[in-house]
């Protein structure tokens, strides 16, 4: 039996065994428009896609707004030219104009059994197996919320690819903006990287194996009186897109200066089955000028006199969090799942007349609440110790929320341009901020449409 490897520049057959690697995922699926030059080396092709989802919330205080809505709606590009490849896409939905990815990659081969590439343009940084994967392809109507929270998405950055049948390692650098337009200074940068290693990898199994880690400095924030002050916000929605608020999971950590992200992970899947699932575990370090707010503040009614007794008076610490989810899936019909090498991903179930069931959990915690401290709801803040007290009120503790979920769907491909998707989720909350918010349930439908 034979399959084949699309490179980016040409497309090469080789006999399956268990030493080789997969036919990789085109970026552009199916295209209903495209060009092609053998004797020229040139493929050109152009898509769109489109999802429109309608949502029926319940929650028990804050209520969430139900309704239908564009939430993706996109226009696709690539281009082949020998051995480079060149892609575009970007989307218009909810009536704006927002840029997606915009890459160039070279791809060579040393052997027939490993496939080397650089990569360089604005794509996601290879930090996680949920973020990495297309929606298009994805098994859930929405991405897991500890990935969405806690790992990163797309960034202007370079990386290099090793892939065969039984590893994959990609890793490159990242600038924190794309448009380099930070308030002052150098911007940030980002190292990152995702290793795979797969112990079984046939026609019938895949298994596999590894752990991303990404490195940030970080020089994003805003001015206040007079002084730069960095920030980074965690949050994620409710996995869900028709109401796509992040207020019930959302950590705004000041003065944070250097982020490490780590997340083992793990894939099997089979012709009709799969289970894949990822930890993801931040930790962030803070760095502020506080020479320069103690100065600030001298003079005022409660000023500090001494710069030990203000750093004693406002205290600072790193931050950590964590998230989880396992996911798995059921197919009833279909040729089967597949697995893609090049990316170390489950491929998408786009056979005609495809019927799955899947189920999911996952676990959100943006909670870094110091113990014994206590929040008081009318002044919306932290004291520590449990003593409410005007002066000093400083607490480190931070309340973004700590949410579990459970989901179940059904997906059915009606062929390769169309499918639609359908789940329920439960979901508890624990935030200080929502103290009233503890149950959500959710239905959702997706109706996806990509040539």
């Amino acid at each position: 039996m034979k399959k084949y490897i699309l490179f980016p520049v040409i497309l090469v057959a080789l006999v399956l065994s268990s030493n080789m690697v997969k036919a990789q995922a085109e970026d552009v699926a199916n295209p209903l428009l495209q060009y092609i030059n053998k004797d020229k080396g040139i493929r050109f092709t152009a898509g769109a896609r489109l999802f429109a989802d309608v949502a029926y919330y319940h929650s028990e205080y804050t209520p969430m707004k139900s309704g239908a809505a564009i939430t993706d709606a996109r226009i696709r590009t690539s281009l082949t030219y020998r051995q480079l490849y060149f892609y575009a896409d970007f989307d218009f939905s909810k009536g704006t104009f927002k840029q997606k990815n915009l890459f160039v990659r070279y791809n060579f081969c040393e052997s027939p059994y490993g496939i080397h590439s650089l990569k360089a343009g604005y794509f996601n940084e290879p930090s996680s197996m949920s973020l990495n994967e297309s929606l298009y392809n994805y098994h859930f109507i929405s991405r897991a919320a500890p990935a969405m929270a806690l790992s990163a998405g797309r960034a202007l950055g370079i990386t290099y690819k090793y892939y065969d049948a039984r590893f994959f390692a990609d890793q490159g650098i990242f600038a924190e903006n794309k448009y380099n337009d930070q308030l002052s200074g150098f911007q940030g940068v980002s190292l990152s990287g995702r290793w795979l290693y797969k112990p079984i990898n046939d026609e019938f199994v895949t298994l596999h194996v590894g752990a991303s880690f990404r490195y940030g400095r970080i020089n994003t924030g805003e001015v206040e009186n007079n002084i730069f002050k960095t920030e980074i916000d965690l949050e994620s929605n409710m996995q869900t897109y028709v109401d796509g608020t992040t207020k019930f999971l959302n950590a705004e950590v000041p003065w944070a200066k250097n982020t490490i992200t780590v997340g083992p992970e793990f894939l099997v899947v089979s012709s009709n089955m799969f289970m894949r699932g990822e930890y993801i575990y931040k930790k962030i370090y803070k760095k502020r000028p506080d020479e320069q707010l103690f100065e600030s503040q001298l003079g005022g009614v409660w000023s500090w006199t001494t710069l030990d007794s203000w750093k004693a008076g406002n205290p600072m610490r790193s931050s950590d969090f964590q998230g989880a989810y396992v996911e798995m899936g059921y197919l009833i019909r279909g040729n089967g799942y597949g697995y893609d090498d090049e990316y170390g991903l489950l491929k998408g179930c786009n056979d005609n007349g495809a019927l799955e069931i899947v189920a999911r959990y996952s676990y959100t915690d943006l909670n870094d609440i110091n113990n014994g401290d206590f929040f008081l709801i009318g002044k919306q803040k932290f004291y520590p110790d449990g003593v409410v007290s005007d002066y000093p009120p400083v607490s480190t503790s931070i309340g973004g929320g700590r949410l579990h979920a459970a989901t179940i769907g059904v997906n059915y491909t009606f062929n390769q341009y169309i499918k639609v998707m359908g789940e329920y989720q439960y979901s508890n909350l624990k935030n200080v901020y929502f103290p009233l918010d503890k149950n959500f349930h959710q239905l959702q439908m997706r109706l996806m449409v990509s040539f």
